[in-house]
Order: structure tokens, then C-alpha cells, then sequence
């Protein structure tokens, strides 16, 4: 039961970096408007200047390190809920990052739809994997 609070609590740690992230990604949204007609390497420098555009990447490099070891510890646990909820949250907010690379490459829309449906899925999983731990007591 104790490693099941650890885990608890890192997911919640998780959803409340997700929240942010969130955020970050719609202000980002808002208030970046990247130049038109750039090549890739062009749009990863701006994007390097942008300082809401690089908190965002950094917060996702984390929010993916967070994941990294929830899934880690779920195994080591021996959980088969937090198992599949980390292996989900983890996959989700690795692709989201995927997309979001490509995102800058390519400033189709497609990608950010992608990035805000995983972000869904990822709040979904690590939701799913606290409840089921509440249910489990």
C-alpha cells in the first residue's frame, strides 16, 4: 500500500505539471506567431527565442522524465494498474512531444490537435491510475 501513495502522489505531481503545461501550450498559442514561409532550422531558432515556446519544451522534457519513472516504479511495484496507466501517460506525453516537434517544423494545425488530444489521454491515464489506487484500499 505505501509504494500505491507513492505513486499516487507522483501522478498527482503529474496532472498538476500537465495543468501547466496546458497552459503554457495556449498562451504559446496566443501570443507566438511564427514567420511564414521559414525552413525548419529557421523555426527551431525563433522558436529558441520564444521564452513561453521553450518553457513549454522544457516543462514537456520533464512532465516525459515524470513519466519515465512513474512507469518505472509501477513495475518495480509490481501494479498492474499503475502499469497500464503510466505506460499510457508515458506514450501519451511522448508522442505529444513528437507532434510537438513537428508542430514547429511544420506550423500545421494537425499537430496541435494531436499534442491537445494526448495531453487529454495523459490526464485520463494518470486520472484512471489514481482512482483505481483509491479503489483498490
Amino acid at each position: 500500500m505505501k509504494t500505491n501513495n507513492k505513486l499516487r502522489v507522483q501522478a498527482y505531481f503529474l496532472l498538476g505539471f500537465l495543468s501547466l503545461q496546458y497552459l503554457l501550450g495556449m498562451l504559446t498559442n496566443l501570443f507566438v506567431a511564427f514567420p511564414e514561409n521559414n525552413t525548419d532550422l529557421q523555426q527551431w531558432e525563433f522558436a529558441k527565442t520564444q521564452f513561453m515556446l521553450m518553457a513549454h519544451i522544457i516543462l514537456g522534457i520533464l512532465l516525459l522524465v515524470g513519466a519515465i519513472m512513474l512507469y518505472i516504479r509501477a513495475f518495480q511495484a509490481k501494479d498492474r494498474h499503475w502499469k497500464i496507466a503510466s505506460g499510457i501517460g508515458l506514450g501519451s506525453i511522448l508522442l505529444a512531444i513528437l507532434s510537438g516537434s513537428e508542430f514547429i517544423s511544420t506550423q500545421s494545425e494537425y499537430y496541435s490537435l494531436v499534442m491537445s488530444l494526448l495531453f487529454i489521454l495523459a490526464v485520463g491515464a494518470f486520472g484512471w491510475g489514481i482512482y483505481q489506487s483509491n479503489d483498490s484500499k
